[in-house]
C-alpha cells in the first residue's frame, strides 16, 4: 500500500515544481463548497448517468499547466464523503478527465482510500484508453463498477504524460477548474521528500470526475443538508435566525416544495420553495421570535420536509434536522479562555503554529492553553486520544472553550493555510478568536488552591466555584476537569529548514503546554453542588521526571457526561476556566530524598543564604544539609 501524504504548500515546494502558463487572475474562478457541488449531465453520458467531481460539467479554468520535467505522473483528486454521501447505493461505472493535448494511451484509475489514509490497491479499478484533447469518457469494462457506500474517500485520476516536446515548448496538458482547498489536485512524484502523493494548492481542482449510475436514486427527493440556529445560548424574547440548506438529491428537478420549522411542541410554521434543480441547494433563513416567558433551560428547534411537487416525502434521516439551544437570563464574566491545541510532533506546520501561539500568549494572560499530542506521538497522553477523534479533523488545529462557532464546518479551527502564507497575521487572528470567546456568556467561576508534600510528591488540590442560579437548569450535572501541563519540554519535532525549505527533525525542540496528566477523569468528574456553589478535593502524585518550575494546573468546568461522542460533543463546551502556576506551590528542583542522601548523625544544617543553624530545624522550609562531605537539599513540610 502507498501512504497518502500531503506535505507542502504551493509557496514552499509546488510553486517551484509546477508552472502555469496562464495569468494568475485565472486562478480566482469560484468553486463551490464540496457539500454544494451538483452532479453534471455531461457530454456523452446517458440520462441516468452523472459526472461527479469538483469541476462543473465540462468547464475548464486552466488549460495546459505543466510539471516542467518530462515523465509520467499519476494525478488525481480525493473525492470525499461530503460529495459521495448523496450517491450511497449508486455505482461508479467510469471516469471522466480533461487534458489539453493528445497523450496517447494512458491509464485511468480509481483507488478506495482506507480510514488510515492508505490507497487500497487490491480494490483498484483501472482502464487504459487513448486520451484526446478535451474531456474524455472512460467506461469500465463489462460488469466492472464500484458500489458507493457514501462514507468513504476515493482517489480518482489518470496517468499524466509530459513529453520532451511539451517541456521544450514550455506548455503542458493538465487541466484544472476553480480553486483547490486541499486534496482536489494530487500528484504522485518525488518532490524532495521521497516518492509519494503530494497535494498541489496553487492550480485549482483537477478536471477529473466519476461517472455515476444514478438509477437507484428516487426520482424526487430532498435532503436537509444543514440546519443551525446560531449560538447555543439565547435570552427570552430574542429573535433567532435559523439557517437551513436543502438539496435536491433525486433524479429530477422539483418545481415546488414545502418545508416547516417548529419550536418545541408549538404549532409549526410553513416555508415554501420552488425551482430546485437536480443536485442543487437552496438556503432558507426564517426568523423565530422566542416568547418572553420561555422557560429557562433546554429547548429544541426542528426543521423538516413536508412535500415536493404535491407528493408527501419522508422516511429518511435527512428529511428532518433538530438543534438544541439553552435559554438564560443570568451570566458571569469569564475568568480565562480555555484553548486546546491538537498537535503533531511529526508535522512541521505544528512548529509554525506553536510559534504563533507563543506570540499570542506573550501579550495576553487570558488563555489557559493545553497541547494534546496526536496518538502516535512520543508526547501523547493515551487518555487524551478521544479528543483527537472528536475534534482534530486536521493537524494542527485547536478549539476555544471547545465551543462551536455557527456556520463553521468543524468545531476546531485550522490555521495551516494562513500560517504558511500570512504568518505575521496569525497571532492577531488567534487573539481575536480568543477575545471573542472571552466576551461570550459564562456560567461558572473556578478557583484553585494547592499544597505539595515533597516527601511523597503528592499534590493536594481544592477546587471551588460559583454557578449562576440557572446553571443547574441549563446543564444538569456539572463536571470539573483538572489537567497538569509542563513547559520547556525538549523532545523531537519536525520543523521546516528555512534555508532548504525542507522538513527536518529538531531533536531539542522546546515544547510548551504539554498535557502530562489528568487529575480527574479525562471527561471530568462530577462535582457536588450546594445551591449555586460547588467544591471538590483531589490528590495526585507528580512524576519525578517533570520540572516543577514548569508545571501548571488547568481547570475547566463543563456539562457532566460519562462519555463524549459525536452525538453530544456539541453540548460539551467549556463554561468556565482557570489555571494555577505550580512553581509557586511545588519547590523548585525538590524531589524525595534517596536513602544514600539521607541526613544522619553529624549533619550540618544551613539556610539557603548560607547561615549555619545550631541544630536540625523544627520549622517547615527548605534547608541545605552537609553530610559526609556532600551538600544535599531537604524539604520539611
Amino acid at each position: 500500500m502507498i501512504s497518502m501524504v500531503a506535505l507542502f504548500c504551493a509557496t514552499a515546494i509546488h510553486a517551484q515544481q509546477i508552472e502555469v502558463n496562464v495569468p494568475l487572475s485565472s486562478l480566482r474562478a469560484y468553486v463551490p463548497s464540496k457539500q454544494s457541488l451538483a452532479p453534471s449531465r455531461a457530454e456523452g453520458l446517458s440520462g441516468l448517468q452523472r459526472a461527479v467531481g469538483y469541476a462543473q460539467g465540462d468547464s475548464i479554468t486552466i488549460n495546459g499547466a505543466r510539471v516542467g520535467t518530462a515523465g509520467t505522473y499519476p494525478v488525481g483528486a480525493i473525492i470525499d464523503a461530503s460529495v459521495l454521501e448523496r450517491f450511497a447505493g449508486c455505482k461508479v461505472v467510469g471516469i471522466r478527465y480533461a487534458v489539453a493535448q493528445d497523450m496517447g494511451r494512458i491509464r485511468a484509475f480509481l483507488y478506495p482510500v482506507t480510514e488510515e489514509g492508505y490507497i487500497d490497491e487490491g480494490a483498484a479499478i483501472t482502464k487504459n484508453q487513448r486520451a484526446y484533447a478535451g474531456w474524455n469518457n472512460v467506461f469500465f469494462n463489462g460488469d466492472v463498477s464500484y458500489d458507493i457506500q457514501g462514507d468513504e474517500q476515493l482517489l480518482v485520476g489518470f496517468d499524466y504524460v509530459e513529453s520532451d516536446e511539451m517541456v521544450a515548448a514550455e506548455t503542458g496538458a493538465l487541466c484544472t477548474y476553480g480553486e483547490s482547498s486541499g486534496t482536489e489536485l494530487m500528484i504522485y512524484a518525488n518532490l524532495s521528500s521521497g516518492e509519494g502523493w503530494y497535494q498541489v494548492n496553487n492550480l485549482g481542482c483537477l478536471c477529473v470526475q466519476l461517472i455515476v449510475d444514478v438509477s437507484s436514486l428516487p426520482e424526487k427527493d430532498i435532503d436537509i443538508s444543514y440546519f443551525d440556529s446560531g449560538f447555543r445560548y439565547k435570552k427570552p424574547g430574542e429573535d433567532v435566525e435559523l439557517y437551513a440548506i436543502v438539496q435536491n438529491v433525486g433524479r429530477s428537478d422539483i418545481a415546488s416544495y414545502e418545508l416547516a420549522y417548529q419550536l418545541d411542541d408549538q404549532p409549526e410554521a410553513i416555508v415554501n420553495g420552488s425551482n430546485l434543480k437536480e443536485g442543487f441547494n437552496e438556503t432558507f433563513q426564517p426568523v423565530v421570535s422566542l416568547p418572553s416567558d420561555i422557560a429557562i433551560g433546554k429547548h429544541t428547534l426542528t426543521f423538516y420536509l413536508k412535500s415536493a411537487d404535491g407528493e408527501t416525502l419522508g422516511g429518511t434521516m435527512k428529511d428532518k434536522e433538530s438543534v438544541n439551544f439553552y435559554v438564560y437570563t443570568q451570566t458571569m464574566s469569564r475568568q480565562k479562555v480555555y484553548v486546546e491545541q491538537y498537535t503533531d510532533q511529526g508535522y512541521y506546520l505544528s512548529a509554525d503554529v506553536n510559534s504563533c501561539f507563543a506570540k499570542a500568549t506573550s501579550v495576553s494572560d487570558i488563555m489557559c492553553m493545553v497541547n494534546v499530542y496526536a496518538p502516535d506521538n512520543l508526547l501523547a497522553l493515551p487518555e487524551s486520544n478521544y479528543l483527537h477523534d472528536l475534534y482534530a479533523y486536521t493537524l494542527p488545529s485547536f478549539t476555544v472553550n471547545r465551543s462551536y462557532f455557527p456556520g463553521e464546518e468543524y468545531i476546531a479551527y485550522d490555521l495551516n493555510y494562513y500560517v504558511q502564507l500570512y504568518p505575521t497575521f496569525v497571532p492577531g487572528i488567534i487573539s481575536d478568536i480568543v477575545m471573542e470567546d472571552k466576551e461570550r456568556e459564562g456560567f461558572a467561576t473556578v478557583d484553585l488552591a494547592a499544597e505539595y508534600d515533597a516527601d511523597t510528591q503528592q499534590l493536594s488540590i481544592d477546587v471551588s466555584g460559583d454557578l449562576t442560579d440557572e446553571a443547574e437548569a441549563i446543564f444538569g450535572d456539572v463536571a470539573v476537569t483538572l489537567m497538569i501541563t509542563e513547559d520547556n519540554v525538549k523532545a523531537a519535532q519536525q520543523v521546516l529548514n528555512p534555508v532548504t525549505n525542507r522538513p527536518r527533525i529538531d531533536a531539542q525542540y522546546v515544547h510548551n503546554h504539554v498535557l502530562r496528566q489528568y487529575v480527574t477523569a479525562p471527561t471530568g468528574d462530577k462535582v457536588a453542588l450546594s445551591g449555586n456553589t460547588f467544591a471538590g478535593h483531589f490528590t495526585t502524585t507528580l512524576s519525578s521526571e517533570w520540572k516543577s518550575e514548569d508545571l501548571r494546573l488547568v481547570a475547566v468546568v463543563s456539562r457532566y457526561a460519562t462519555a463524549v461522542t459525536d452525538a453530544n460533543v456539541m453540548e460539551m463546551d467549556v463554561v468556565g476556566a482557570n489555571d494555577l502556576d505550580l512553581s509557586t506551590i511545588v519547590p523548585t528542583g525538590i524531589r524525595s530524598l534517596t536513602p544514600d542522601s539521607s541526613p544522619g548523625e553529624g549533619s550540618e544544617y544551613f539556610t539557603l543564604d548560607g547561615v549555619r543553624l545550631g541544630s536540625e530545624p523544627s520549622q517547615p522550609g527548605i534547608y541545605l544539609i552537609r553530610h559526609n562531605g556532600k551538600t544535599i537539599k531537604k524539604v520539611k513540610r
